[in-house]
């Protein structure tokens, strides 16, 4: 399965505790028309422990935070 283009450096970045969104740690040389595909990649990615200290802190439908822990 192909990897969402989640910047790692963005990532590590974002404090303990603090909320963020898909598009606060993607990588900046990503074409945003593919976000939408990729932000779907990315909640699959952290819902199967991708990210083991990533977690989904609030899904609205058309919103996804999450909170690093």
């Amino acid at each position: 399965m192909e990897r969402s283009h989640v910047d790692p450096e963005k990532l590590e970045k974002v404090p303990s505790g603090k909320p963020f969104e898909y598009k606060d740690v993607v990588e900046d040389s990503f074409e945003e028309e593919e976000h939408t595909e990729d932000g779907k990649r990315f909640k699959a990615e952290v819902l199967n422990g991708v990210y083991p200290d990533v977690k989904v802190e609030k899904d609205n439908g058309s919103r996804l935070v999450y909170r690093k822990e």
